[in-house]
Order: C-alpha cells, then structure tokens, then sequence
C-alpha cells in the first residue's frame, strides 16, 4: 500500500512542508518571547554568587580572611559603605557607577556583603546577549534543512523520469500515480507514443518512396546509357544524354541517403572508410562544373586516414560541399584541406547569400539561384547532426569555408 505521503499530490507535500516550517520558527519565537534576558542573567549570576556563599561561611567561622574571587570586594557590617548599607538580605543588580552585582546575606545575626565587579562576568553577558541570534541561525538551519528535505523529496521522482525518459527506456514509472507527476509521466508516454507512430509513419513513406522510384530510375538510367552508346561520336544529343544518366545517378544516390536518414543513427552501418578515394572520386564528378571556368581545384591531404563512418552519407556530405563550392565558384580557385579527421573545403566563390546565418547551425535555406540538384545544404546539415560531426561555417563576399570534424562528438 502506499503511504499517506506518496498518495499526496505534490501541491499539497510542498504546502505541507512550509506549514511545518512556520510553526517550527513560530515554536522559537515562542520560546524566545517568554525567556526575560534579564531574570536569566540575574539567576545565572546569582546562583555563581551564593556559591561562593559556602567557603565565606566557612572562612567567616574559622575567623580566617575569606578567599575572594577575582573583582569581589566584601564588607560586613563594620567596614560596609554607606551606599550599600541599606540593601536587604538577597542578589542585587548595581548600575552605577557601573555593573555590579551585590549578594546580601547573614550569619550568626551579623550581615556581609559580596560585590562582585560586572567584568568577571563579560562572557556570561555575551552570551546572553548571542541568544536573539543563535534562534535566528536555528531558524535558518531548520528552514535550510525542511527546504533539502523537502525539495528532496518532491524532486525525487521528477529527477527519476526526466532520467528514464533521457535514456529512452519503456515504459515510463508513475503512469498509475494520482498527483501531478502522474499526469505528467502520462502526458510524456502519449507523446512518445505519438512521436514513434509519426516517425513510423514517416520512415514507412521514405522506404515506400524509395523503393517506388528506384525502379523507373533504374529504367531512365538504363536507357540513357544505351544512348549514349548508340548515338554517332559526333552527335550534339550527347551531352543531353550524358546529362541525364548524371542526374539519375545523383537521384539513386540520394535515394540511398534518404533511407539512411530515415534509420535510427545508431543502426547505421559503419565501416572504415578511406577518405582520400572518395574524395577524388567526387572531384571527378565535379569536373561537369568546372568546365570553360578559370576555377583551379585543388586538394591538400598528405595523407590517406580511415574514418569508422557510414560511407554513403560521409560521401554525399564531401559531394554536396565540393559540388555547390565548384558550381557558384566563377573564379579562383576551390580548395580541399584533409588534415586526419578534419576537412575543409573553400573557395573563392560570393558566399552564402544574405539569408543564411552562417554562425547558426539550424537547417539551412536553400538559395535562390541553385537548380535543384543535389540534395542541398540542408540536407547536408541533417547528416552532419545525424552522424554526430560538427560543422562550422564561415562566410563572407570574397569566398566561404566549411569546417568538417568527422569525428563522431559522444
């Protein structure tokens, strides 16, 4: 069965929780107001004088001098100033001149007089005086502790399904809770629940499309091999049909990468992929761009490093990049820099137009003047988040440059 406090809801525990900690400062303020600062030094001290009452006594009937303690003077009825003389067996208080305390007692019918200086008794005054505060510091340790205590407790079980919800796992606990931590586990499950069937949905559209197209294309593509086969060397149709066995094998490629999108990141294929051939291979396909432009391509890499990557997505990232670098370049030159895991590709081009926020990482927009192809910056950032790399963009009128880190950012 669960307890009174779990069937709580969590307005009622944390209301609950200030109203024990109002009577908690209440119940000190009570015992505060009926503590007098006075009476409890004036007993304090009187109770340390009539202590020394015994070894007085005794010194008084041995007729030895009495052993006095620090800032006491004592008078009997003889040697008594007249400015005591008239005070009554008992503890008094003297202000004037300054503090003194005066104990007044008798013995064998003959009357002595204890004055003790207020300076022996600076420490005692001091704390006394500390009371006021050490309440207000209980009053805080307590408040500080019920506000651990409570927060504690009401933030336990927010903490624990913000975790199990971080960690995607099912189901969600306190779906079966009355309080609002119930309503909410079960808003998040529905919405989870939502979120899965939209993604089903989506991911069923993509493989169903996929599929769907991949067929005619395969037909288109064949075709248009065919006839760039069979047309005379010297045909002005050729380029067209060149043209169109490109574009179809751009569209299977992205085709490819839709579906790999589509997927869980974490499903994804990855092998050791060299990244210096497939960066030469989309240097090759980039040639149709650069024809009768004074564009030098130009690739740096010393080297030849692996990536454990996806290679299809890691190449449609380099070919779009390059691709859209070399088409919008007029003059100048288009640079690729491989540094192990690191790539960069610039050029000399007008730079990302007005629209775009290079320093923004969100989808980017497409431009105005690209034709369609390729599957565009967007899609480009889609893989970049999808792979876990990080992309840095810096644009300005005399070029733009990418910054690829490939490796996977956990």
């Amino acid at each position: 069965m669960k307890s009174l406090y779990q069937q709580m809801t969590l307005k009622t525990r944390i209301t609950i929780s200030f109203v024990l900690l109002m009577v908690a400062v209440m119940g000190f303020v009570v015992i505060a107001e009926q503590l007098d600062y006075d009476e409890l030094r004036s007993y304090v001290i009187e109770k340390s004088l009539r202590e020394e009452m015994p070894r007085l006594e005794t010194a008084i009937t041995n007729g030895t001098p009495p052993p006095l303690p620090e800032g006491s003077q004592f008078y009997d009825t003889q040697t008594v100033p007249d400015a005591l003389r008239h005070y009554a067996p008992g503890y008094h208080r003297l202000e004037k001149p300054d503090h003194w305390y005066l104990l007044v007692f008798e013995l064998d019918v003959q009357r002595y007089y204890l004055l003790q200086d207020g300076k022996y008794y600076w420490f005692l005054e001091y704390m006394i005086d500390g009371f006021a505060p050490l309440v207000i510091l209980l009053c805080i340790l307590c408040a500080f502790w019920i506000g651990r205590l409570t927060s504690a407790r009401v933030t336990a079980p927010i903490t624990r399904l913000a975790d199990v919800v971080q960690r995607k796992q099912k189901p969600l606990p306190f779906q079966d809770a009355s309080d609002e931590i119930g309503v909410l586990a079960r808003a998040f499950a529905q919405h989870s629940d939502e979120l899965e069937q939209f993604l089903h949905r989506e991911r069923c559209f993509v493989s169903d499309t996929s599929h769907e197209l991949r067929t005619p294309l395969a037909i288109i593509g064949g075709a248009a091999e065919t006839i760039v086969h069979q047309l005379p060397a010297d045909s002005h149709l050729i380029p067209s049909a060149e043209r169109i066995v490109r574009t179809t094998q751009e569209m299977q490629r992205q085709l490819t990468c839709l579906l790999l999108l589509s997927r869980d990141p974490q499903t994804l294929a990855r092998t050791d992929v060299p990244l210096r051939p497939l960066i030469e291979e989309c240097i090759t396909r980039c040639q149709p761009w650069l024809a009768k432009k004074p564009v030098a391509l130009i690739l740096d890499a010393a080297q030849t490093p692996h990536l454990h990557t996806n290679a299809e997505l890691a190449r449609s990232v380099i070919w779009n990049l390059l691709r859209n670098a070399c088409q919008y370049t007029a003059q100048g030159e288009v640079r690729i820099a491989l540094n192990d895991s690191t790539l960069v590709i610039s050029d000399t081009g007008p730079g990302l137009p007005p629209s775009i926020d290079p320093q923004q990482f969100q989808r980017f927009l497409p431009s105005a003047h690209q034709r369609g192809e390729g599957l565009g910056l967007s899609i480009v950032q889609r893989i970049v988040e999808h792979l876990g790399w990080r992309m840095q963009v810096d644009s300005s009128e005399t070029g733009c440059r990418f910054t690829l880190e490939m490796r996977r950012s956990d």
